[in-house]
């Protein structure tokens, strides 16, 4: 499976390089990483293929988690043994949720990461969907961290689509994409669970809207290039 997640890292790093990929909104990232915040980058699961891509090279911790009743089919979990193998070759810390007896115990543990001043990325959706729909891990997670959230949308013009409940996708070579972030939102720590339900309809919405916007910028026949790059980060949070 290491050799099998190393192949598909370095196969991915050749198509991504191909990508002609238009960032807008990076002036969010770049100010949290500035003031040396930390922040999770939330995206929807089956669109966070790119900008695990684009964020490669931040101290960024992934959370990942899997369905608890047994409806995971096999070709399922071997994608996610080698998605997560492959997170680690490209240099995330990885919490897997699936790993420990409970979810509840997985977002502890993540939660504890994230306090060492650790940023993070999270499916909003995820682990089981149904996708387009923000499930309040995240918001949870903010509020018990103090750490801003950074919705992220993501598309691509060209993809292949796996036939699993988030329809993830994976970039066909030479294909045009774009990554749009929102502002931050921080989560104020007295929130109370009603808050917390309110304001993962607005992740939803938010993340909906980038999305579309990115969506249109990626089909556009012009549009212009960010000057920013996750390259051209020097002082990760």
């Amino acid at each position: 499976m290491w050799l099998c997640a190393l192949g598909a890292v370095a196969l991915f790093r050749v198509i991504d390089s191909t990508i002609d990929l238009h960032v807008f909104g990076y002036e969010h990232v770049a100010a949290q990483i500035r003031a040396r915040r930390p922040f999770i980058v939330v995206v929807w699961h089956g669109k966070g293929l790119l900008p695990i891509f684009f964020f490669q090279g931040l101290p960024l911790v992934v959370y990942s988690s899997q369905p608890r009743d047994g409806t995971l089919r096999p070709i399922s979990a071997y994608i996610r043994r080698l998605t997560l193998g492959a997170l680690h070759h490209l240099g995330y810390q990885v919490v897997d949720a699936a790993q420990y007896p409970s979810e509840s115990r997985g977002v502890i543990r993540f939660l504890q990461v994230l306090g060492h001043s650790h940023g993070g990325v999270i499916a909003a959706d995820g682990p089981a969907g149904p996708m387009f729909h923000a499930k309040p891990g995240a918001a949870f997670v903010a509020k018990k961290t103090g750490v801003s959230l950074i919705p992220v949308g993501a598309a691509m013009q060209h993809v292949i689509t796996f036939e699993s409940w988030d329809r993830f996708e994976i970039p066909e070579p030479f294909t045009k994409g774009a990554l749009v972030a929102g502002t931050p939102i921080v989560v104020p720590d007295d929130i109370d669970d009603a808050g917390l339900a309110d304001l993962s309809r607005h992740l939803e919405l938010v993340l909906n809207d980038l999305t579309a916007q990115a969506e249109v910028e990626a089909f556009a026949t012009r549009a212009r290039r960010a000057p920013a790059s996750s390259s051209e980060v020097a002082d990760p949070p």
